[in-house]
């Protein structure tokens, strides 16, 4: 693929940021050839070392968000045979999911973990432990992206005040009962809670960065104000990230 991309072909595997680029939207490549562009002028590329990596281990999931699916959410699964069953809906390839163990992760400097639902996962508590143990952990930039769901634990803490820095992307899109319509089974008292905990054990570090994302789509468009308001209120960072698909 390096090689590929090296001689300006467009390989298909990456349609995500051709299609990105040519909406005049940033894309991954773009985005990450802009951080890494001192690598990139230097000799420093060559041989190739992993320094990035974004993991998704599997689809497990607590929630059956309105506007997901079942590759990044397991409770979906169900929904989507029983419509391609009616045939209301065309079943997709099963996706491929990496195992870690098979990667070289000794000069690592990023990791972003995703799912299904990250602090869900117990791969992602493997892998921490594993960047742990070769001392690899404590000079990495980790950012964690969650649906706010669950307490951050204290096996959770260790590892977040561990790593250099860190970033927490809390997804929610209202606040509410339009949170619970949205998300489906999830419930705004707990995830209100949750987030609650999190600003407070993130105000103790300077290292540790939290970030509302709201993805706006035809659910909540009439309600971002709402959103603004409770984050501006609480002080927390927040976005929207409109749907561009």
């Amino acid at each position: 693929l390096r090689k590929v991309l090296g001689e300006g072909i467009k390989d298909p595997i990456c349609k995500r940021c051709w299609s990105d680029e040519a909406a005049s939207i940033q894309s991954y490549r773009q985005s990450y050839n802009n951080s890494y562009r001192d690598l990139i002028t230097s000799d420093a590329h060559s041989p190739a070392k992993l320094r990035f990596l974004e993991l998704t281990p599997s689809n497990v999931c607590n929630l059956a968000c309105r506007m997901c699916t079942s590759r990044y959410s397991s409770k979906i699964v169900a929904r989507e045979k029983y419509l391609s069953e009616l045939n209301l809906f065309e079943e997709k390839e099963k996706p491929h999911f990496t195992n870690w163990r098979d990667l070289d992760l000794t000069n690592l400097q990023e990791l972003k973990l995703m799912g299904g639902e990250p602090m869900y996962l117990k791969e992602h508590i493997e892998i921490l432990e594993y960047l742990d143990s070769i001392n690899v952990l404590e000079n990495l930039n980790l950012m964690v992206i969650t649906n706010c769901t669950h307490a951050i634990n204290e096996k959770w803490k260790y590892f977040l005040t561990k790593a250099k820095r860190v970033h927490i992307a809390i997804s929610i899109d209202a606040i509410g009962k339009m949170n619970d319509y949205i998300r489906q089974y999830s419930n705004w008292e707990e995830v209100e809670k949750n987030l609650h905990e999190i600003d407070e054990f993130a105000k103790n570090s300077s290292e540790i960065f939290i970030s509302i994302n709201c993805t706006v789509g035809i659910y909540n468009v009439n309600k971002t104000k709402e959103l603004e308001d409770y984050m501006k209120e609480r002080n927390i960072h927040y976005y929207f990230n409109p749907l561009k698909y």
